[in-house]
């Protein structure tokens, strides 16, 4: 009897101790998700690419211009522009949290396709662009990007189309929000972050939205201050931002809106399937954009 009270005595305190452990390190992770610095680093994660990749022609038929936009706090962005001869509208594109803009030629691609010029440019921090990155300066970088192509490339308000992929949509709607333009087109884009970071890792749904670092993207929020035309296009095999995310800034966007899905696409191959279906939705989109 002794000896299994002593074993029962020694069970309760390992696993009072395995408890005790596992709500350090719950607690640990909340502050680590909490601090907007390293939050920040957790979701934005540029790379750095080859100079070989960086002398590719993209966009058959367009030359790009390889241009360095000012920053007001000193820093330049590295940015393609890819002007399309007789096309007068400029697709500004604010891409996702990964990478640079070499993966997002496709946009450019797309874009000359629905007789658009394009301007790809990199986040402060990404890639060539010199400065720092956190989650608060990519949205004043959106606006930095729009202002240099409104008054330095001559852009008019009405023929400027702000598009943003996955968490660039914060920045493109934010920008939309912001200053006057044509249009907006959302692709993939996410609703908040947690709801991202909780479909990419399961196990962060333990924790609730508080613990998260507090950031000003909140599309759904967003989407009510803008009043252009939407177009939200996102794949439904997406395995890093949930298509419910569109259907939710869908829902709190005003009209004139549409949303489509691409029922073979995922996060990274959009428009690889269902190509057909996203070109024609990006065609009628500009169309319709008197």
């Amino acid at each position: 009897m002794k000896a299994k009270k002593i074993l029962l005595i020694a069970g309760l305190t390992l696993l009072g101790l395995l408890f005790a452990g596992l709500g350090l390190v719950y607690s640990c992770i909340i502050q680590a998700l909490h601090d907007f610095s390293f939050f920040s680093k957790a979701v934005l994660h540029p790379r750095i690419s080859t100079k070989e990749k960086y002398a590719v022609e993209p966009v058959k038929g367009v030359k790009k211009v390889s241009l360095f936009i000012p920053c007001p706090d000193g820093s330049k962005m590295h940015a393609w522009l890819f002007k399309k001869p007789g096309a007068d509208k400029l697709i500004i594109v604010n891409h996702g949290a990964g990478g640079n803009l070499i993966g997002r030629s496709y946009i450019a691609i797309r874009a000359a396709q629905a007789n658009c010029s394009s301007l790809l440019y990199d986040y402060r921090g990404y890639a060539q662009s010199t400065g720092a990155f956190n989650l608060d300066s990519i949205l004043e970088d959106g606006l930095t990007v729009y202002d240099y192509a409104h008054k330095d490339l001559g852009y008019p308000a009405d023929k400027i189309i702000e598009c943003g992929e996955s968490i660039g949509s914060a920045v493109a709607a934010q920008t939309t929000a912001a200053r006057p333009c044509a249009g907006l087109l959302v692709l993939c884009g996410v609703s908040t972050l947690p709801v991202a970071v909780k479909h990419i890792f399961p196990l962060f749904r333990l924790f609730p939205d508080s613990s998260f670092a507090q950031t000003k993207i909140d599309n759904p929020t967003t989407m009510k201050s803008v009043h252009v035309p939407v177009l939200f296009v996102h794949g439904m095999r997406d395995e890093q931002v949930p298509y419910q995310s569109s259907q939710a800034n869908f829902a709190a966007a005003a009209e004139p809106k549409k949303l489509v899905l691409l029922p073979g696409c995922g996060h990274d191959d959009l428009g690889a399937f269902d190509g057909e279906l996203f070109q024609k939705s990006i065609n009628d989109f500009v169309s319709s954009l008197k």
